[in-house]
């Protein structure tokens, strides 16, 4: 099976959201794919870096009822966290940076960021992020 071009990745694995008044669902979606999909070129173009680890201010018991499996009461499972890091070349604005963090990601109980394409999904989200504050998705 041929790999997805990302555009496709994003469309198939990321959300998306849409403006009623101006676009259908579809089109809201390949919006958000082809800006998904170009943030994660210019990251790699630019050397950013994800360092993904253990949440450890965070876990599902956070947002599962106290009585239902996996909360306070059961058996939570630990939630993860990753940092989007500018590049170490010193060339780059933002060399060695945090440029944008994200905490709390769940990935199930047992799940990792390591296999599971929630993992691409949000380290574009990161990059988008961090270009959008330096003005530089372009």
């Amino acid at each position: 099976m041929k790999p997805l071009s990302p555009y496709h990745f994003f469309l198939k694995h990321a959300g998306s959201s849409y403006s009623p008044k101006t676009e259908t669902v579809q089109q809201g979606a390949i919006r958000g794919a082809r800006a998904l999909a170009k943030a994660e070129r210019l990251a790699r173009q630019r050397g950013y870096r994800f360092h993904w680890s253990i949440d450890p201010g965070s876990s599902s018991a956070d947002w599962i009822d106290d009585n239902e499996d996996g909360g306070r009461n059961r058996d939570p499972w630990r939630v993860w966290q990753c940092c989007a890091m500018g590049s170490r070349d010193p060339g780059y604005r933002g060399a060695g940076e945090v440029l944008a963090n994200l905490s709390g990601i769940d990935f199930g109980r047992g799940g990792t960021p390591r296999t599971n394409p929630y993992r691409r999904v949000v380290e574009a989200e990161l990059a988008q992020e961090a270009l959008d504050r330096e003005g530089g998705t372009s």
